[in-house]
């Protein structure tokens, strides 16, 4: 048996929730940007026994019969003002991943409109944070502890990552597949 479930990426516009997502399906990343008008999906099939493994979670127990997930990730565009035609994608997200930029401080500020956006939509679905393009140290203007007491807020988890660096992006996803696994039960 195999799950299948809508995983929604949600954030302002540029922050790297297209590049996000086609590092963890594709291990892609193009430099170019070009802006989601909309929303786009891609799809992954996730190995639940692969990812328990790997995320030394021994105590999660994977639902007899169900080895992997086929998980539909909508990267939603990211226009507030646009958003009337993207509020139909929000509809039965099994989780969400809400992104901003560490070198975008309006992103990071927009964080608790998409996630209400979220909650209003897509109900009480899992979510975690995610701090984007961590490759622009040098341009930081979001630092860790306010990005840590906005997630505790929430009482999710938070990930700092690099698309192009390739740098914990397979971890966040797979750490929101535990957690919609968790909450299939």
């Amino acid at each position: 048996m195999s799950y299948r479930g809508k995983v929604i990426l949600l954030g302002d516009a540029g922050v790297g929730k297209t590049s996000l997502i086609a590092r963890y399906v594709d291990n892609m990343f193009r430099s170019e940007y070009i802006q989601t008008v909309g929303a786009n999906f891609l799809i992954k099939e996730v190995n639940l026994k692969r990812i328990v493994e790997k995320m030394k979670r021994e105590n999660l127990e994977i639902p007899s019969g169900m080895s992997s997930f086929t998980l539909f990730y909508w990267d939603i565009g990211g226009q507030k003002d646009k958003l009337f035609v993207t509020e139909y994608y929000f509809l039965q997200a099994v989780g969400a991943m809400v992104a901003f930029s560490i070198a975008n401080r309006e992103s990071f500020n927009n964080l608790d409109f998409w996630i209400s956006k979220m909650k209003e939509l897509s109900g009480d679905v899992p979510f975690i944070i995610i701090g984007n393009k961590t490759d622009l140290q040098d341009k930081r203007v979001v630092h860790t502890e306010e990005i840590e007491k906005k997630a505790k807020a929430y009482g999710v988890q938070y990930f700092e990552t690099s698309a192009k660096l390739n740098e914990s992006v397979d971890i966040a996803f797979e750490d929101l597949s535990i957690q919609i696994l968790n909450n299939l039960k």
